[in-house]
């Protein structure tokens, strides 16, 4: 062993807590002795990094994403965390190595114990402080979901479908969409009360859901009234689409007593330019499908 690598070795043993992380898998590729590990726990090599460290199943909601911090310090970022479980401080040191195309995290701990001197006390309220700023984080994310998301069905709703025209399918070069319309709704609502209705309505979410997959985008923008967009695809397959969400609901006729009865509009065009054109010639469209059922089924709004 070259005498740089001694050396290195030895420093390496000697630093309080050094880690090499691959960044995009947060697995652990090297941590040496200050993470000793009894023999019947395993090492902590190959293992995420937020479980072993922080005992979570999940990565932490604020380790900082290196790749979008603009750091001095020769790209060093320093920050400070309290592991509640340990009830001790720690100083993180964290930069971002690329070697071979793959991005590694380096990285130093240091505990610092009670951070500047404070008392149990103060690091038990600065622990409640930080709790309290987790759970307003987790309601901030609570809020912004339920502003894109119907909250009966869980499909985007009317506020995403409006931004989604503005913003999401500006680069596409074709698009199609499906308008839908669940038949009998209200009828269904007197005889068998809403919740039976809700539960209609659910039934077809998950159907329209499944059945576009990660193809399209899935809306509810009315009491009973569904979009599907399906951005950069063939005319072909939008009719591939709705023939597979017809025929999923005639399979769940069976199990059911109340049949799930639904009209469909569709458009297509080689031009996305003007996507809400295109989701009113499918809304027509749905309208004839439905006087058309209503005339030879004797289905009702």
């Amino acid at each position: 062993m070259q005498l740089t690598e001694v050396f290195l070795e030895a420093m390496l043993q000697c630093a309080e807590g050094v880690y090499i992380i691959e960044e995009e898998s947060k697995r652990i590729c090297y941590t040496n002795s200050f993470f000793y590990v009894d023999e019947g726990s395993g090492r902590l090599e190959g293992k995420p990094c937020y479980q072993a460290f922080a005992g979570r199943t999940g990565p932490c909601r604020y380790c900082p994403d290196l790749k979008k911090i603009s750091s001095t310090n020769n790209n060093v970022y320093i920050w400070d965390y309290y592991d509640a479980r340990t009830k001790h401080w720690y100083k993180i040191k964290n930069c971002l190595v690329e070697a071979d195309g793959i991005w590694y995290r380096v990285g130093n701990i240091n505990m610092i114990g009670d951070m500047m001197g404070l008392g149990s006390e103060a690091v038990k309220e600065l622990g409640e402080m930080r709790k309290l700023a987790r759970e307003s984080g987790e309601l901030q994310q609570m809020l912004e979901y339920e502003s894109f998301h119907d909250r009966l069905t869980g499909l985007y709703n009317r506020n995403r479908y409006i931004c989604d025209l503005k913003e999401r399918f500006l680069d596409i070069n074709c698009a199609g969409t499906l308008f839908l319309d669940l038949n009998n709704l209200k009828d269904v609502n007197d005889k068998y009360f809403h919740s039976e209705g809700d539960k209609l309505l659910c039934r077809l979410a998950d159907t329209i859901y499944t059945a576009t997959g990660e193809a399209g985008r899935c809306y509810r923008v009315g009491g009973d009234e569904f979009i599907i967009i399906l951005p950069d695809c063939t005319k072909e397959d939008l009719e591939s689409l709705r023939k597979r969400i017809q025929e999923k609901l005639r399979q769940q006729e069976s199990g059911n007593d109340i049949p799930c009865s639904v009209a469909i509009g569709s458009a297509w065009s080689t031009s996305a330019e003007n996507l809400e054109s295109l989701v009113s010639e499918a809304d027509v469209r749905m309208y004839e499908n439905k006087k058309l059922m209503k005339d030879t089924d004797g289905i009702s709004k």
